[in-house]
C-alpha cells in the first residue's frame, strides 16, 4: 500500500516579511496569504528490503539509510527535510521491523519564495503520519512542522508559511508581540471574483550573498496594508482590496512600473526566484499574446 500527500504552495498576498522573528517579536504581524493550484507530493510504502530508501526528484537523486535517527545526510540539502521528519519518527519506523521507500517531488524547484520548504516538510510530515497510523489534530502538526523546519534545521523564515500549506484556502495572519497568532480563514471566492487573474514566471533571482532582508520601515507599511485589505476582503470591497495590494506591491518591488498589461507585480521571498503577476482580466488574453510566454496561471484552492 502506498501512502501519498500532496501539500499545495502559497502566495503571500500582502504584509510577507511581518513574520520575521526580527519583526514581529517587535512589532508584531499582518499577513494576507492564500495556496494555489500547485503542490509539494510525497509518497511512502513498506519494502522488502531493511533498508530506508530516500528518493528525491527535486535534486534528482536518492540515498539509502540503515538506521535513524540519520544525522550525517540531514546536512545535505537534498535530503534535510525528509530525514527530519523521519529522524523526528525514529522509534516507530525503526520498530516497525521492515524497510520503506520514500519519494518526494514537487511542481517548483526548491526555494522560490512561494513556501516550498514548509510544503515539502508538511506532506512528508503527513504522509509519516498516515502510515504510521497516526491522528494528530492540526495544532501539533503546526507546531511540529514550525519546530523543525525553524529550529531542528535552522531554515530561516517566519510562521506564515504552514497555515496555507496544512488548510489551504486563503488567510488573514495578524499577532501582537509577546501575543498569540491570531488565525482568520478567508473566502478564497473574493480573490476569485476580482477583477484580476493571477500568474507566476521564474526569474534568475540573487544569488545567497545577494539576499537581503526587509527594512522595519517597509514592513511597518505592509504591515499597514494588510490590515487594510484584510478589513477590504472582510467587507466584499474588492476595488479597495485591489488597489491596496497593488500600493503594498509597489513597495516591495520599489517601483510603481510594472511590465505592460500587469497591473501589479512582485518577486517572491528573499530569493527573488518567482514574479507573481496580477492582470486585469480585461488585459488577460493580450497579456498572454505578448508577454505570456513561461508564466504559469494561479488557480487559488
Amino acid at each position: 500500500m502506498i501512502f501519498k500527500t500532496s501539500i499545495p504552495y502559497r502566495i503571500g498576498l500582502i504584509g510577507g516579511g511581518t513574520d520575521l522573528p526580527f519583526f514581529t517579536n517587535e512589532h508584531g504581524t499582518e499577513i494576507i496569504n492564500a495556496s494555489f493550484n500547485a503542490y509539494s507530493h510525497c509518497e511512502i510504502q513498506k519494502i522488502q528490503s531493511p533498508h530506508i530508501f530516500i528518493e528525491t526528484q527535486d535534486y534528482k537523486t536518492h540515498a539509502q539509510v540503515d538506521k535513524l535517527p540519520e544525522l550525517a545526510l540531514i546536512a545535505k540539502d537534498e535530503f534535510r527535510i525528509c530525514l527530519a521528519v523521519l529522524n523526528h519518527f525514529a522509534d516507530e519506523i525503526m520498530n516497525l521491523k521492515c524497510g520503506i521507500h520514500l519519494r518526494s517531488y514537487s511542481e517548483f524547484a526548491p526555494q522560490t519564495g512561494l513556501g516550498g520548504s514548509s510544503a515539502h516538510l508538511i506532506s512528508v510530515l503527513k504522509t509519516c503520519l498516515a502510515f504510521l497510523n497516526q491522528s494528530w489534530d492540526d495544532q501539533k502538526i503546526l507546531d511540529t512542522a514550525h519546530s523543525l523546519e525553524r529550529n531542528t534545521l535552522s531554515i530561516f523564515g517566519g510562521f506564515q508559511d504552514f497555515y496555507p500549506c496544512l488548510h489551504q484556502g486563503a488567510h488573514h495572519l495578524s499577532k501582537k508581540p509577546d501575543a498569540e497568532i491570531i488565525h482568520h480563514k478567508l473566502d478564497t471566492s473574493f480573490l476569485r471574483d476580482l477583477d484580476l487573474s493571477f500568474f507566476v514566471s521564474e526569474t534568475a533571482g540573487v544569488s545567497l550573498g545577494e539576499m537581503e532582508l526587509p527594512d522595519a520601515s517597509s514592513l511597518q507599511l505592509q504591515k499597514q496594508y494588510a490590515r487594510e485589505a484584510a478589513h477590504a476582503w472582510k467587507s466584499g470591497d474588492g476595488k479597495t482590496f485591489k488597489q491596496t495590494l497593488k500600493s503594498s506591491w509597489n513597495v516591495k518591488q520599489g517601483s510603481d512600473q510594472a511590465p505592460k498589461h500587469v497591473f501589479a507585480m512582485k518577486s517572491c521571498g528573499l530569493s527573488k526566484k518567482m514574479n507573481v503577476l496580477a492582470v486585469e482580466k480585461s488585459d488577460e488574453k493580450i497579456f498572454l499574446e505578448t508577454i505570456g510566454r513561461g508564466v504559469r496561471k494561479v488557480e487559488w484552492n
